[in-house]
């Protein structure tokens, strides 16, 4: 499907005069949207177009009802100026962050602002025609509970987590029994034009256009969650790789003579440090009669996953915060690769994982001082995602904007 605001489907005449045209609007679109209300003055000296003209055209998009008049500015000398801002109700975006276990979706005004958000837990991902029709039903619920028109719908922005293809809309991990290919199946069943990418990237997408990563060109992102994923902002810019596959971290080798991969591969960090496995030696030591918390939470019927986990180390279980600690130390040491190699100003922890702050932070601080070079190591910054459960949602809008203000 094409991407199209809504006033672009409205624009007549011969092609190379209607692309002209979408493009102008579209240099404009993109300023307000970056750089929030503006003068005419002003959108002059980034889009590069005369002032007579760019007046006319954002006349066009205020009658459109793109724009709004955003009233008087202040004076830099002589007349105050108009200023003009993007409709936050003109359009909107749907954003969809599909997990191993939980859904999130959300609905963002052209202003970036959440009108609306929920999470769906225990919904486990499985490739199956059962999951694909639950989940468009999901989304199908969540646009008439908003009794919002389909036509007012900009686009949906997918996260997911696995080998994904951006490019082409195809997942190669999970949903891959999707005919035609996930993002054909979602457009086809929502009428809505799609855009999917794997999580991580996602992540790093959100933090550069809303978190830490603002003003920032290289930086990595990791999602810790049952996995491990790496978004990488290089240059200013996500880096995807050839086939869009760029970023996994989690399975690079660690110990050759170590447990089998879920990839199919012997040793990979997967194995040693994330989410599943943090669960899994905690469930196995609680078999085994070890004295914690999350023991007497089992007893009561609550669920170990890595929220619980979370929720025993922020409130001081020794045995919770060992298992975590022993996790950091190798993720530690393949961070020092990634900083070596790519030597980021910032490393930023996302994913559920990062819900546990200084208990993540200080272990591999430490993993890095020990097996970095100094030099390279003391000058990257590590920390916690502020967006948190947040980050995938805001990086699906992020990628819808990229995209749909692209000339």
């Amino acid at each position: 499907m094409r991407t199209q605001f809504l006033y672009e489907k409205k624009l007549k005449g011969v092609a190379n005069s209607v692309q002209r045209k979408q493009e102008q609007y579209r240099k404009i679109v993109h300023h307000l949207y970056y750089n929030g209300a503006a003068s005419i003055a002003e959108i002059v000296k980034t889009v590069k177009i005369s002032q007579p003209l760019v007046a006319s055209l954002v006349d066009d998009l205020i009658g459109y009802e793109m724009l709004l008049d955003n009233g008087i500015g202040e004076s830099i000398g002589g007349r105050r100026p108009n200023l003009f801002c993007i409709n936050p109700e003109y359009q909107y975006v749907i954003g969809v962050d599909i997990n191993l276990h939980t859904l999130n979706l959300a609905v963002f005004d052209l202003s970036n602002k959440q009108i609306h958000r929920e999470e769906i837990k225990y919904f486990d991902l499985e490739n199956s025609e059962t999951y694909l029709n639950v989940l468009i039903e999901k989304i199908e619920v969540m646009i008439s509970g908003l009794k919002i028109p389909r036509e007012k719908f900009l686009a949906v922005g997918i996260s997911l987590p696995g080998l994904v293809d951006a490019k082409n809309g195809l997942s190669h991990t999970h949903l891959s029994i999707a005919p035609g290919g996930l993002v054909a199946f979602i457009e086809k069943s929502l009428g809505i034009v799609a855009m999917l990418d794997n999580d991580a990237r996602i992540m790093a997408l959100g933090e550069k256009a809303f978190g830490k990563a603002i003003d920032k060109d290289n930086v990595l992102c990791l999602n810790l969650s049952n996995g491990i994923g790496l978004g990488m902002i290089l240059n200013g810019e996500l880096h995807r790789g050839k086939n869009g596959y760029a970023g996994e971290f989690g399975h690079i080798l660690i110990d050759p003579k170590g447990k089998l991969c879920n990839c199919g591969k012997i040793g990979c960090l997967e194995t040693l440090t994330s989410g599943k496995v943090l669960v899994d030696n905690v469930k196995k030591a609680i078999e085994n009669g070890q004295p914690t918390i999350l023991a007497q939470y089992q007893k009561v019927g609550k669920k170990i996953d890595l929220r619980t986990i979370v929720e025993a180390i922020q409130a001081g279980d020794q045995f919770a915060i060992d298992q975590l600690n022993q996790m950091c130390e190798y993720l530690g040491k393949g961070l020092v690769t990634l900083i070596h190699l790519l030597n980021p100003e910032m490393v930023i922890i996302g994913g559920k994982l990062a819900h546990a702050g200084k208990y993540v932070i200080d272990p591999v601080t430490m993993s890095i001082n020990k097996y970095a070079m100094n030099r390279i190591g003391s000058e990257t910054e590590l920390l916690c995602s502020d967006l948190l459960d947040d980050s995938a949602l805001m990086g699906t809008m992020a990628n819808v904007m990229k995209r749909f203000l692209s000339f």
